[in-house]
Parts: C-alpha cells; sequence; structure tokens
C-alpha cells in the first residue's frame, strides 16, 4: 500500500477525510522516517488534528501542519523549552460565540494599537461577556432542569437592564448583573449591555471585595420608577479553571507554542513534578542606582549560585527617581554594571533565566497598557554579556511545563483602594479583597480608562480567563501572598525598602517563599 493511501485510510477510520493537499503534505513529512514507523506517527498526527478546534470533518493541509507542529515539539525533551515567555502583543483573544454557546479563538488578523470608537465599545462588551457567561454558569444561576424542582437549592434569574426599564410596576427580588459605573457626576448607575440604570446606594449592605468604578457587580434589590434600589451588591462568582478549561476546548489559550492546552500535555505534567528544585526568584523596585542595592544583589547572586534558580524576575522601577533627559543612558549603564555582576557567577549564567518587567516609571511610552519592553538602546550592552536575560512587556506571561504565570508591574492595589465606592470595614485584609475582585473579574485591572489607561485593540491581554495559577502583582506597597479560586496572587514588595524583601515561588510544591537579606548577610 503506498503512503497515501496509508494516510487517507487510517484518517478514515478516525471519521475523517483529508484534503488531498494535505495527505501530500503529510506523506512528504513521512518519506524520510522508517516505513515501519508510518503507522505510529501518522496516528499521532490524527491524535493531534482531533485537539484542533477544527469546524468540519474534511481535514486541510493547515490543520496537517499545525498537528505536525504540535507532535514535534511534543517530541522535544529539552528541559530548556520547559519555560517560556510569552509575547503579550500575540496573546490569543477568547470571544463568546452566540450560535455555538462557547467562547472560541478570534481568527489571528493585525491590530491596529490605537483603535476606532468601536474597539472601545468592544473592550466593555468582552469583559461582560466573559462575566456574563461565567455567572450564568454557576450553580446558583444555572437554570433548573424542567420537571427537576429543588426547593432548597433556590436558583436566582438574572434580569437584563432593558427588562428593568420597561417595566412600569414595581419589582421586587431583582438580581442583575453589570458595570457599576457613574454616567452622570454624583450619580451611580448599573450598566449591560442593553442599557443603563440609575443607582440607589443609600442602603446598600456590600459584600467582600474592592468595588470599584467599571466593575462588574451583582445587585440585589428592588426596581420602581426608574431607579435600582440596592439591598446587597456583591461580585460576580468565580469559575474554577478546570470547568473553564473543559468549556473552552483543548484549545491553547494563554499564549506560546503549540496549538493546545499545556495542562493536558503528559510531558510536561511529568516533567514539572520531576523538577522539583525549579524555582523564580521575585523582586520588585530594583533600584540599581543604589549602591545598597547592589550590595544585595551580589549577596542574592552569590547565595544561588550553587542552586541556580530557573528564573530572576525583576520588576521595576529600576531607577530610585526620574533622572530627566539622562534616564535612559543612566539605566543603560547601570543594567551594563549589573550585567558584569551576573557575569561573575558562571553558575546563574549558564542555568537562570533573568527576566526584566518594565515599572511605571522605567523609559518607554506613556504609561498605556500593555507596555512594551525596555528600549533596545538601554539593554543591548547587558544582552551581550548575560544571553539569557529576556527584557518582557508589563504585563507579561509565563508558561512553565504546565503552569500559567501572569506578572503585571503597576500600584494596582492602591489605585483600586482610591477609585472603591465602598472601602471595606476589615482593611487589615486589603489583600483577600483585592484577590477577589480581580479573579472575579476575569481581569487585572477593573477600573476607569482614565485611570489605568488600556490599548483598546489589546485589552484581552489583560484578561485573566481562565483564571491563571499565579499572579503576580509587584505593587509598592507592602508584600502580601494570598490565593482564591485555586490561583496564587502575590506581591513581593518593594525590594529597594530598608527590608530588602522578596518572594520565592516553587512551581513543583505550588508553595511561596518570603525571604530578606539582611545586613549580617552582606
Amino acid at each position: 500500500m503506498s503512503v497515501k493511501n496509508l494516510v487517507v485510510n487510517l484518517f478514515k477510520l478516525h471519521g475523517l477525510a483529508v484534503r488531498s493537499d494535505g495527505a501530500k503534505y503529510l506523506c512528504e513529512l513521512l518519506n524520510p522516517l522508517p516505513k515501519d514507523e508510518h503507522d505510529e506517527w501518522i496516528e499521532k498526527v490524527i491524535e493531534a488534528v482531533q485537539k484542533l478546534p477544527i469546524s468540519s470533518t474534511l481535514i486541510s493541509k493547515e490543520d496537517i501542519y499545525k498537528a505536525a507542529q504540535e507532535v514535534g515539539t511534543a517530541e522535544n525533551d529539552d528541559i530548556e523549552n520547559l519555560l517560556q515567555v510569552v509575547d503579550i502583543y500575540k496573546v490569543p483573544k477568547l470571544f463568546y460565540n452566540v450560535e455555538r454557546k462557547k467562547f472560541v479563538l478570534e481568527p489571528v488578523r493585525a491590530r491596529d494599537l490605537h483603535g476606532d470608537a468601536s474597539d472601545k465599545a468592544a473592550v466593555f462588551r468582552g469583559r461582560y461577556s466573559i462575566v456574563y457567561q461565567r455567572t450564568c454558569n454557576h450553580d446558583l444561576f444555572r437554570k433548573p432542569v424542567i420537571g427537576n424542582v429543588d426547593e432548597d437549592n433556590k436558583k436566582f434569574g438574572l434580569i437584563k437592564v432593558e427588562f428593568l426599564l420597561g417595566s412600569s410596576s414595581r419589582l421586587d427580588d431583582v438580581v442583575t448583573l453589570g458595570l457599576l459605573t457613574q454616567l452622570m457626576e454624583g450619580q451611580h448607575h448599573l450598566e449591560d449591555d442593553t442599557g443603563a440604570v440609575h443607582l440607589d446606594l443609600s442602603k446598600t449592605k456590600f459584600h467582600t471585595g474592592l468595588f470599584t468604578h467599571n466593575c462588574y457587580v451583582l445587585v440585589e434589590g428592588w426596581y420602581e420608577d426608574g431607579i435600582l434600589h440596592a439591598n446587597a451588591i456583591g461580585l460576580p462568582p468565580p469559575e474554577a479553571p478546570s470547568s473553564t478549561r473543559a468549556l473552552i476546548g483543548n484549545i491553547n489559550y494563554f499564549g506560546g507554542h503549540g496549538t493546545v492546552c499545556s495542562k493536558n500535555i503528559p510531558r510536561l505534567q511529568q516533567a514539572e513534578q520531576e523538577n522539583k528544585d525549579a524555582m523564580f526568584v521575585v523582586l520588585s523596585d530594583v533600584w540599581l542606582d543604589k549602591i545598597k542595592v547592589t550590595e544585595k544583589l551580589r549577596t542574592l547572586f552569590g547565595g544561588y549560585a550553587q542552586f541556580p534558580p530557573t528564573a530572576f524576575i525583576f520588576c521595576g522601577n529600576f531607577l530610585s527617581s526620574c533622572h530627566g533627559s539622562e534616564q535612559a543612558p543612566d539605566l543603560r549603564q547601570y543594567l551594563t554594571s549589573l550585567g558584569t555582576l551576573i557575569a561573575g557567577y558562571p553558575e546563574l549564567l549558564a542555568h537562570s533565566k533573568f527576566i526584566f518587567v518594565p515599572g511605571p516609571n522605567d523609559p518607554g511610552p506613556s504609561n498605556i497598557f500593555p507596555r512594551p519592553p525596555l528600549p533596545k538602546y538601554v539593554t543591548e550592552e547587558i544582552r551581550k554579556t548575560v544571553p539569557s536575560a529576556i527584557f518582557v512587556s508589563n504585563p507579561c506571561r509565563l508558561l512553565y511545563c504546565t503552569q500559567e504565570i501572569v506578572i503585571f508591574r503597576e500600584n494596582i492595589v492602591a489605585k483600586m483602594c482610591r477609585n472603591c465606592v465602598y472601602f471595606p470595614t476589615n482593611s487589615d485584609d486589603i489583600p483577600a479583597h483585592f484577590a477577589k475582585t480581580v479573579v472575579s473579574q476575569s481581569h487585572l485591572a477593573p477600573l476607569p480608562l482614565h485611570v489605568l489607561p488600556v490599548y483598546w485593540g489589546l485589552d484581552h491581554c489583560l484578561a485573566l480567563h481562565p483564571t491563571p495559577d499565579v499572579i503576580i502583582t509587584a505593587d509598592k506597597g507592602d508584600s502580601f501572598t494570598t490565593t482564591h479560586n485555586q490561583c496564587i496572587i502575590m506581591n513581593p514588595g518593594s525590594f529597594s525598602k530598608t527590608d530588602f524583601s522578596f518572594k520565592v515561588y516553587m512551581p513543583a510544591t505550588r508553595q511561596v517563599e518570603d525571604s530578606q537579606i539582611g545586613d549580617e548577610d552582606v
């Protein structure tokens, strides 16, 4: 039997038909291999094809190419590929397909950095669709099966704003999901994709969370005469990441190499458990223009020289103050000195990555997110000395084996606290409130665009759907570590303050350790 006939027949056995150009392409890939291995490789390609988001049983050459790429990646056991730095500007965009009733990937297209008015509207429609579908999938809001009425488990139905505005009588026990906003000064409104209604917060009880302007909330109350009187306001319920991934399917929604979700690749699962010494050292506010900071970094590198971490993650700002017109040349000089310092530790140079995330005051374009990496002029010298130095955007994404890590360098906790409609009474537990808010909103920055500007066409780069494994919010405030919805949310704190504290994350055990360098260590 010819190779082409073998390909066609094996695809038919799995209920698939392959186009002639696809079969020819696969035959070209198989020709260099021994004939006795053809069956095994074709089966691997078919298995990879079945994991693709295909809409037809007719398989094209493009589908064969994607599947073959995935098979090749799965066969590559190089340990260096276990850590991927995802290009934030190439992160896939999920949108809710009403006809298929599921989230699917938007076709790849070139996106303008500065969009038009429709892109701005799409920002909030996209955020709303994610939160709305998550809420509808929750047990409390899922429609009961006909004939199966359980009075012990009360169900709630979400009412659209359009329905409220069209009602001429009083409505009690209203539950509505919408955007908490101010369309007029001094007046709060609740807005969804059908309209906006005036909101009365005079007798409202607020649940756990930071209720900022432009965050999505669940409002329970009663409606009369064009006003929704809120008895209670809470955040939308989160959805377990495993449940979200099951609904999305086995597609690569996070970014990086490959076309399937890394969670479902056995090789990566095994490598994650076997590599128990893997660790990420996270520092923020690394002020390279301070001699004391340089001394502490030398101590840090010396301590890890015999046990190199997987990566050092340095978050800006990299200068203690703005140096005016000399800021870029000065930072270039200090980074070059840092490269010389790192080069003095050959073990770190050979086995560790050095990841640099720009801060709000570092050189670069205006503070609109996502921010690009530090300019090449600033980093070209350290790149020569430290080939493993990686300069990333802000925010950025890392994929270690199956674990999804999101890093965001912004004083986001302080900004959310300042823009709260209601500030929590138990202010000692702000990290827990913050964690619940960002996870429930499925977004890193649920704030008005004038408070935290976002490029309209790239708002999906700040999305947290499904919930990742780790969120690092490098805020200038006190360090903290908390968990919510199976996600670790941490803030390493400012390294350049007197305590020189930082965080160490160990993926194999999913543990976070607090560390600091005292004067006795120097």
